[in-house]
């Protein structure tokens, strides 16, 4: 089990402890502005907006103990238009004496708001909030890799703001004038607008983790103390969000906005509206696609879990979104999937368990099954959290046959000791809940199990060859040979009938019936009696007899000895074997 982190860490798990109430009290930021000395060394810091040195210098006034209490208010407006002037701080040499009277007065001016009651005028109002616009709304220092390796809080050094001796003083005094009792959002509202919202959450992306505390408890405090611009906010953040994921990919402030927001989610009224919910379906949702989710991870997982502890039917469209954009192949990003998982858990009751158990527990056990030993661990720790214990019991039925087969496959064949150890003690947890469905399901997996050996003995062994196989139609029988001889294997496996076979098993070869002819060839027996020679030119006529009768002509061949008859079927099986 995770420990949840201290609000405000960054890329720790788990989630922020749940806070009561319709809007949670942000704590300010505990620094001691006062006892700050004027100047501190910074490892790395950079000039965000000065372009022109300053060559105005300031003179001191008065302090507020040494007027009169009506005269106060006039002297904290002039110390406020004094303090509208800016110095570079990338020279930390020039104009000494200036700085060190406007930190002076901010900090006078800052005593005066915490022992001050007396009411604020309009110009109050004006003088403060112009001097907070002039003070804090500027460009921020580039990045100094901005198309290179991706920033890394927890390897690489932040760019601090050079002129943070008097920023801070400046967040200091505009908490503590929100927060004064006789501060009026009545009044206040004409000069915070939507305008000076828009710029206070472009400072989030600031690379100043000192700033980025400052600025989520301002922002926390105009979001409790004005209405009208609540509504507002919630669809600037969703702004800020939807351009991070979609377009930019990076920001440095994304952990503090989702911080102010797991406050404003926790005042939500029940039943949600549907511009909450689609806020978490559209907004938050996405937030685990950036690759930099170990940033912001433990916010993230509060504010989903205060929707779903809110509105129990959201958990099955949380983690059909989960499973849908899981992480496959990044391990770590798994180990902080699983993690989100358990915590949204924890939240759910037995009916909103019961309809995701199913989608939720098919995609755990790929994670058992998982050959990076610390996700497949990480989900078998599921098994330690009493809460889903108790869940999975009311639901062993449907939940036992999803996962037996892989954690006993796990019990014995995973590579990795503590996997078995775990897997092992998994199957004795669902044992001691219901012995007769562990008893069927490891019944079912033996046969399974039979089964594929069976395949794979069958597949290991010779198949046999096209000359082996049987034909699929109809074979014709062969007749016998003569004289009883056993019929001759042919390798054609056309069918033959007996009269085909006949007249092959007695053709004879053009060279057998030459060399076996009765009446041997004479070049002269066109030659015909005794001195008589035969006109080969002479025409042919029908009148005359050339001395052969009709059946003369007649092809009759000559009966074969027995010895003849045997070369000549000894002939015929060579002959029908080289075919």
């Amino acid at each position: 089990m995770s420990t949840p982190p201290t609000p405000g860490r960054r890329g720790s798990g788990g989630t922020p402890p749940p806070s009561q109430g319709t809007l949670t009290k942000m704590p300010t930021p505990k620094t001691d502005v006062l006892s700050r000395p004027p100047s501190m060394g910074m490892k790395k810091s950079a000039s965000t907006r000065f372009a022109e040195k300053n060559t105005q210098s300031l003179e001191k006034l008065p302090s507020f103990r040494e007027v009169t209490p009506a005269a106060r208010t006039d002297l904290f407006i002039r110390k406020l238009n004094q303090c509208c002037l800016l110095f570079d701080f990338a020279d930390l040499s020039a104009d000494t004496r200036s700085k060190e009277i406007k930190r002076e007065a901010l900090l006078q001016s800052v005593e005066y708001l915490f022992s001050s009651r007396e009411a604020f005028n309009d110009q109050v109002y004006k003088s403060v909030v112009d001097m907070v616009s002039i003070n804090l709304f500027r460009p921020l220092a580039p990045r100094s890799n901005p198309y290179g390796v991706m920033y890394d809080p927890e390897e690489d050094e932040p760019i601090l703001e050079a002129a943070w001796p008097h920023i801070q003083i400046v967040y200091e005094l505009f908490l503590r004038f929100i927060d004064s009792p006789d501060f009026n959002a009545g009044m206040a509202k004409n000069f915070i607008d939507q305008k000076f919202v828009t710029q206070l959450l472009e400072l989030f992306d600031s690379e100043d983790p000192r700033e980025r505390d400052y600025l989520k408890t301002t922002l926390h405090r105009i979001y409790g103390k004005f209405l009208q611009l609540r509504s507002f906010i919630r669809t600037s953040i969703r702004d800020v969000f939807c351009t991070f994921v979609y377009e930019t990919g990076r920001h440095n402030g994304v952990a503090e906005i989702l911080e102010v927001l797991g406050s404003i989610i926790n005042g939500y009224a029940v039943p949600l509206r549907d511009e909450h919910r689609n806020f978490l379906t559209k907004v938050l949702l996405p937030l685990h696609k950036p690759k930099s989710l170990t940033l912001f991870q433990s916010q993230l997982t509060y504010c989903i879990t205060q929707f779903v502890d809110k509105e129990p039917s959201l958990a099955l469209t949380t983690i059909k979104s989960l499973v849908r954009m899981w992480p496959v192949g990044n391990s770590p990003k798994q180990v902080l999937f699983l993690n989100e998982l358990e915590e949204i858990i924890n939240v759910m009751d037995e009916i909103a368990f019961r309809e995701c158990c199913v989608p939720l527990f098919k995609h755990i056990t790929q994670c058992f099954r998982s050959d990076h030993f610390q996700v497949a661990e990480r989900a078998l720790y599921f098994w330690s959290n009493d809460h889903i214990v108790s869940l999975v019991a009311e639901n062993v039925a449907t939940i036992l046959p999803l996962v037996y087969n892989v954690l006993f496959y796990n019990s014995n064949h995973h590579w990795h000791k503590s996997i078995r150890g775990l897997s092992f003690s998994s199957l004795k947890l669902f044992l001691e809940i219901d012995p007769g469905l562990y008893a069927q399901c490891a019944q079912k997996y033996r046969e399974d199990d039979n089964s594929r050996q069976a395949r794979a003995e069958f597949a290991k062994r010779p198949q046999p060859t096209h000359l082996d196989a049987k034909p699929k139609g109809p074979v014709a029988q062969v007749a016998p040979m003569p004289d009883g001889q056993p019929p001759v294997r042919r390798k054609s496996l056309l069918p033959v009938d007996a009269g085909t076979l006949e007249l092959l098993s007695t053709h004879r070869s053009l060279e057998d019936v030459i060399q076996q002819s009765p009446v041997p060839y004479d070049p002269n027996s066109h030659l015909q009696g005794e001195g008589e020679i035969v006109d080969l030119n002479a025409p042919y006529s029908d009148d005359e007899s050339d001395g052969y009768s009709d059946d003369d002509l007649e092809d009759s061949p000559r009966q074969l000895t027995p010895e003849e008859e045997e070369q000549e079927r000894l002939k015929q099986q060579r002959y029908l074997r080289s075919r």
